[in-house]
């Protein structure tokens, strides 16, 4: 009984690498074995046009808004006082329909210990509008999916 251990354990590594090939092959998309292959997207029609409003719990010292690959810094909007505790940025940006995401990182102007929020209203050509309200402590760094 010497060469069973060994032809066990030969039987296990065998059935392994037949299990890898073939989870290999079942999760490999085709790529090309050659050499590597360039991807190249194309964001003719695959972007959604769309206003986006948001509304903060302070004043917000900066605001940066990044939809994919455009990023956009918020101007703020008219009527705006500066001793106004609440303030109202809005801005035009594009969504792509493949990766339908928001980031949002706001920094507030002072830190005052109290839990803040941002509101994002989103307003797509064809969508529904869509409202969500990002919270924290303190500063605000996140990120939404979109439901487009």
């Amino acid at each position: 009984m010497r060469g069973s251990p060994l032809l066990r354990t030969f039987l296990i590594i065998a059935a392994l690498i037949v299990s890898g090939i073939g989870f290999a092959r079942l999760t490999h998309k085709g790529a090309s074995t050659t050499g590597t292959q360039r991807v190249e997207v194309s964001t003719t029609g695959e972007e959604i046009p769309a206003k986006v409003f948001l509304t903060f719990s302070e004043a917000a010292g900066s605001v940066h808004l990044n939809s994919g690959s455009e990023g956009i810094l918020l101007p703020e909007s008219p009527g705006n006082g500066p001793n106004m505790t609440w303030r109202e940025f809005s801005s035009e940006i594009t969504i792509g329909k493949k990766d339908p995401v928001i980031y949002l990182k706001v920094l507030w102007s002072q830190d005052s210990g109290n839990r803040r929020f941002a509101k994002l209203v989103v307003e797509a050509e064809g969508e529904e509008t869509f409202t969500h309200v990002f919270d924290a402590n303190g500063d605000i760094d996140d990120f939404v999916e979109l439901p487009f």
